[in-house]
């Protein structure tokens, strides 16, 4: 069967309907190459405004189909680069805010602050607001109680008492407060625990916040005095009561401090006036010239005990100025108890970096890490 004619007589009709009127587009299309519907890039916005030919506006708005928009300088009816300028933000360069001398007294300020985070002001905020509860407020684990010998506690809740305080979270905690061991030969002046994320209101209407965990003691020895301190804390820890106004507690802080200290006072048996100190630290949150300051793996022991340096300790200081500058010096005192030293490098002084760059060097005052006068060797 011959089909030859079939087929001629279908190709014409398809060459007919070319030369039919096609439907016109939908509104906000327009045809393209005789036969395609397309989105209206002038209705858009996307081309140029000048020009009657509608052209686009690319490498620097030149390229305007039959004399489109673009005039070869980049503004060819509106730069798609000045658009995104008004979003860029052109940051200043970083500059030097703090020169030797500030810079050595901040780093001298910044072991004033790592010795200022006290923790049993902490342990005792957090005492103090706790009385406060009752039989029903907070609930606590009778189990876990239990488990611990009537010593630890553990509450989880959200209430309210009829004091008007409230508690809200969890907290794990222990204190011992100040006790004698079995044999009373060490005196603890202080030992607690405290690891939670709690929101305490007491019956005054004061606010303690303890976000993070805290573990410290201190003792000293009944025969010879020495005394032996250890900090271990992490977190965010705030009381408004205004009792602790000035204390560490009345600032919004973010700390981490690892602290352990000996100190071995003149006895016959003993190294006279001896110590060793070890810090490790970071402290952010702070006002004034510094927001924030770093110790770390901070160490340092007296020449009594066989230390090659007088007082300097091995580790870093950072400290960050209120541009968010970092300046840091390394230090070259024994980094671990009979670790030599070479002699020149024994000089309290350490050299400062700032963005890598060497600024000079720094002799900070170390007798600050062993100032046994205060907190927390008292």
């Amino acid at each position: 069967m011959n089909l030859w004619p079939l087929w001629v007589s279908i190709s014409l009709v398809g060459l007919g309907c070319q030369g039919e009127e096609q439907a016109a587009c939908k509104e906000g299309f327009t045809r393209k190459q005789g036969r395609w519907c397309v989105f209206d890039e002038e209705l858009l916005g996307l081309t140029g405004e000048g020009g009657d030919g509608g052209g686009t506006v690319t490498d620097g708005g030149s390229s305007g189909s039959q004399g489109g928009s673009g005039d070869g300088s980049g503004n060819g009816g509106g730069s798609q680069a000045d658009a995104d300028d008004e979003y860029i933000y052109d940051a200043p360069e970083p500059e030097v805010e703090f020169d030797l001398a500030q810079i050595e007294w901040a780093m001298e300020e910044s072991i004033r602050i790592v010795r200022w985070i006290d923790p049993a002001k902490m342990h005792m905020s957090y005492k103090t607001v706790e009385e406060d509860g009752n039989d029903e407020c907070p609930e606590y684990d009778e189990e876990y109680y239990e488990e611990n010998d009537g010593e630890r506690y553990h509450w989880r809740d959200a209430c309210s008492v009829s004091s008007g305080g409230s508690f809200a979270g969890y907290a794990y905690t222990y204190d011992y407060g100040d006790h004698w061991n079995e044999n009373e030969t060490v005196h603890y002046g202080g030992h607690a625990y405290f690891n939670g994320s709690a929101r305490v209101i007491d019956g005054r209407g004061n606010t303690f916040v303890g976000a993070g965990n805290s573990g410290y003691w201190e003792r000293s020895s009944v025969w010879t005095d020495d005394k032996t301190f250890y900090q271990n804390m992490s977190g965010n820890f705030r009381f408004d009561d205004p009792n602790y106004y000035g204390s560490w507690l009345a600032e919004d802080l973010n700390v981490s401090v690892y602290h352990y200290s000996d100190m071995y006072v003149d006895d016959a048996d003993h190294y006279g006036g001896a110590y060793s100190v070890y810090w490790n630290a970071s402290i952010s949150g702070l006002t004034g010239e510094l927001s924030a300051v770093r110790m770390t793996n901070m160490y340092m022991y007296s020449e009594n005990l066989g230390s090659m340096c007088g007082i300097e300790p091995s580790g870093s200081i950072a400290v960050r100025d209120r541009e968010g500058n970092w300046y840091e010096a390394e230090f070259d005192g024994p980094k671990y108890y009979g670790a030599g030293t070479f002699p020149p490098d024994c000089d309290s002084c350490g050299r400062v970096y700032w963005r890598g760059e060497l600024l000079g060097t720094v002799c900070p005052d170390f007798e600050l890490l062993v100032d046994w006068e205060e907190r927390p060797w008292l």
